[in-house]
Order: structure tokens, then sequence, then C-alpha cells
């Protein structure tokens, strides 16, 4: 800790995401080079030199978290002290200081939008954004992956149901024989039915969905703007999402689309999906399957949503965090 910087309990950030690319890219571009590692030698000569040292290197996220690296490029400073003693320091950044590092940076340039509830905003593309709201999961995709694991709990039951069929004692015996010879054709039929529905929802998930990506939308508690982002699984810290969705975080990031109250435009889901090249009929048609089995309280689940209606903004995320 130093004491010429004093921190409030929001500029000490816990980040469940962080693209630590885009981290770094940011850090050097503003910095002319990072500082990563800053090394105090003070000696016995005639004079001591303090020097800071910067040099960059990348690791996998999530494995190599600090950044211990060697000298170089020198900012040049020597100062004169006649001591008697020789002492020797490191301070080590990690992904998270360096990310407080760019966040101070941007609010004491005045850069980043804080997009309070309840104020006006004028967000232009290439602006940095402080979004804050609660982390909802893909209103498309959720739907379906609920019904998949609904699905799943099904084509168990079934076929826990045909093992104890067999079991009972009239199976072996004449007496239920003909029964059962006409009850497992009809359960067969129904668990080749499951299994192809299933498979069905596994694919329209991973076609919206792409391998190592999710899309997130963050609501505001005063129901004024949403904002959609698009997060690479690697970048997180729990990949679950388990302590990332249903909660309240703040997005950084770049503004990469406004669409404003009154926008004809709405945010399409399904914009680079396969699905999105059939009929609309074929999506109505899903949609009020799902509406009506959820209607009649066969199941619990929401209608998917194919669209996110303005105000909206979509965000290139660098990170998100309490």
């Amino acid at each position: 800790m130093t004491d010429e910087i004093t921190h409030s309990a929001e500029d000490l950030l816990i980040a469940v995401y962080l693209d630590t690319s885009a981290l770094l890219d940011l850090l050097a571009t503003v910095e002319d080079g990072f500082t990563l590692v800053e090394r105090v030698t003070t000696g016995q000569t005639s004079g001591s030199t303090s020097e800071r040292s910067a040099s960059g290197e990348v690791s996998s996220p999530g494995i190599l978290n600090f950044f211990k690296v060697g000298l170089s490029g020198k900012l040049g400073r020597t100062k004169a002290e006649g001591t008697s003693d020789s002492s020797e320091a490191e301070l080590t950044h990690t992904y998270g200081s360096l990310l407080n590092r760019l966040r101070r940076y941007l609010v004491a340039e005045h850069l980043v939008d804080p997009c309070a509830e309840g104020q006006a905003h004028e967000f232009r593309v290439g602006d940095f954004v402080e979004f804050s709201g609660v982390v909802r999961p893909n209103p498309f995709t959720a739907s379906f992956q609920r019904l998949q694991r609904m699905l799943g709990f099904a084509e168990i039951a079934f076929a826990m149901d045909g093992k104890q069929q067999q079991s009972q004692p009239g199976a072996s015996r004449g007496g239920g024989k003909g029964q059962n010879q006409q009850r497992k054709p009809a359960q067969n039929s129904q668990q080749r039915e499951l299994k192809a529905m299933a498979d069905f929802l596994e694919k329209i998930t991973t076609d919206v969905e792409r391998e190592g990506t999710n899309t997130l939308v963050i609501e505001q508690s005063n129901g004024d703007y949403s904002a959609i982002l698009t997060i690479f699984e690697a970048y997180l810290r729990d990949r679950s999402m388990s302590e990332l969705l249903n909660r309240e975080f703040r997005i950084l990031g770049k503004v990469a689309r406004h669409l404003p109250e009154g926008s004809d435009e709405e945010v399409d889901l399904l914009a680079s999906s396969g699905i999105a090249g059939f009929p609309s009929e074929v999506m109505e048609g899903l949609t009020d399957a799902i509406s009506a089995m959820s209607g009649s309280g066969s199941a619990q689940v929401d209608a998917p949503a194919t669209t996110i209606k303005p105000p909206a903004i979509e965000i290139v995320p660098i990170a998100i965090y309490l």
C-alpha cells in the first residue's frame, strides 16, 4: 500500500470477468508501455538509483495472474545520497490491480460515463461506459436450455419406469406379458420423441450461442436502459456463471451501438445464427408452444425473446466487477 493513493470501497474491485488482452492493450496505449514491476535499490556508493522499468508478458487467464518480469525500458531517474545500507524491493501487479489502474485513469480523465440510473445519456459509439445492472442470461437460449434440462429428467424417468415394470413379478409370468409387450413400443416411441426434441433444442442453442461465448443482457433496476454484450468463457472466473447471473454488477466497456428511446430498430439476438434464416412463422410457433406449456401449468418456462427493445446499448466488455 502507498501513501500517495487513497481508495474507497468502490475503487477496490473484484472482477468476475476480465478481458486481459484488451486490458493490457489499453494500458500499453495510455502509458506508452505499462509498468508491471517497480524495483527500488539503495546502495552504499555515493549515489544510489531509483528506477522504474516496464516489460510485458501475457499469460493464459486464470492460470498465471501475477507479473514478475525482467527489466527493460527505463524512465531514468538517479538521485545521489550518502547512505550506509543496501536494500532492494519489487512491487508486482496482478490483472486486478491493472484493472484498477485503468479505471482510475479513465475516471480521472473524464473518459468514462458512469451511466447512473435516471439520468439522460448521450451514448456515442466508441465511448467508454460503466454500466450497472442485473446480469441476465440470453432470454432466447435460456428458455430452451431450461427445456433441455427438463427433458433430460423426463428421459431418466421413462428409463426408470421401464426397468421397474421389467422387475415386477407379472413380467416373468404369462399373465402380464401381453400388457408389458403393448406398453414397451409406446414407451420406446415416447423416448425417441423426447430424444429428438432434446437434440433439436440443443442444435438451436449451439447455433445461437457460439462455442466459447455467451450473450448477456444487463437490466437497470428502474427499467431504463438495457445493455447487451457478448463475453468469452476463457476470461470468466467461474465458467458456470453461477456467481454472475441474476446479480447486480458493473460493466466497463465501449459502446458499439446505441438505440435510443423511440428507435425503430431492435437488438436482434438471432442476427448471426442460422435459425434467423427460417421464416418468422417457425419462431412464432416455437414461442407459442412454450407459452402454452407455461400457461397450462405443465412447465415454468419463459417464452423465448428474440429481440431487445430500445432504449438499449450494445457493449464490447472489458470487465465485469463489483
